[in-house]
């Protein structure tokens, strides 16, 4: 066989082996985005909120305002002008408070111990109960977002806990035998009617919980907050700095 050839050969392999290669890679890398997707979704939104929501709401709450003279003054709306680019403007605030955001950082921690090794559907119910919790906050008149966000991150915390507790709970009781439960209840006998006709049951009302019962309860008080107050007929998207800003500069 000629030289040429023989080269041709090795090099259409080693160009065949290497698209086998990258392809195999690719394969596996999606595989693992789509197997840790609820995980992924999670982490998005909780740095969403720690860097984004956070950090505006502590900006708000450490904000110093201007000291001039009486309100009187002629140039009140340039100081309102002014008061009003302060307050979105980082440089303004005093030293910030970094709470709000070390809470995002507790809750997502017990969120990612509670989902991690969790079968589903359980990570994807907790990353949409994330990402809801988002959109929900973006919708938020301004002066409603920081009550909506301790809402959130409650909500998301408590989820957390049951699953972790609920965790616990089938360990502990999977790993006692008959005879283990005997020192608790009192005879073998009696353990073994007990555990074969309420295991099951408590097993269920668990599942019912973690699936059901608790996401719609989250869900319900979200889509109830949204709409506690009617909409503004005249600025549907007006937050209450908008609203309070037309009605002093009316004539």
């Amino acid at each position: 066989m000629p030289k040429a050839l023989m080269e041709a050969i090795n090099l259409t392999n080693i160009l065949v082996d290497g698209l086998t290669y990258v392809a195999n890679g690719s394969l596996l890398l999606v595989y693992l985005l789509v197997g840790n997707l609820p995980a992924i979704m999670s982490l998005a939104s909780a740095g969403f909120i720690f860097l984004v929501l956070d950090s505006e709401v502590q900006r708000r709450a450490s904000f110093r305002p201007y000291r001039g003279g009486p309100m009187g003054q002629s140039d009140l709306p340039e100081r309102r002008g002014g008061l009003a680019q302060a307050m979105t403007d980082q440089r303004s605030a005093g030293p910030q408070a970094r709470t709000a955001q070390v809470l995002t950082g507790i809750v997502f921690a017990l969120w990612l111990i509670a989902q991690t090794g969790m079968a589903a559907p359980v990570p994807w119910i907790g990353a949409v109960m994330w990402l809801v919790g988002v959109i929900v906050l973006l919708v938020m008149p301004d002066h409603q977002r920081f009550n909506q966000l301790w809402f959130v991150k409650t909500g998301l915390a408590v989820y957390a806990l049951l699953v972790i507790g609920s965790r616990i709970y089938l360990g502990y009781a999977t790993q006692l035998s008959p005879e283990q439960w005997a020192g608790i209840i009192g005879s073998a006998e009696s353990a073994s009617a007990i555990i074969a006709s309420t295991k099951g049951n408590v097993t269920t009302i668990i599942l019912w919980a973690l699936w059901l019962v608790a996401p719609l309860g989250y869900f319900s008080l979200l889509v109830q907050q949204v709409f506690v107050n009617p909409m503004n007929l005249v600025s549907p998207l007006a937050g209450a700095q908008d609203v309070l800003k037309r009605i002093r500069e009316r004539v």
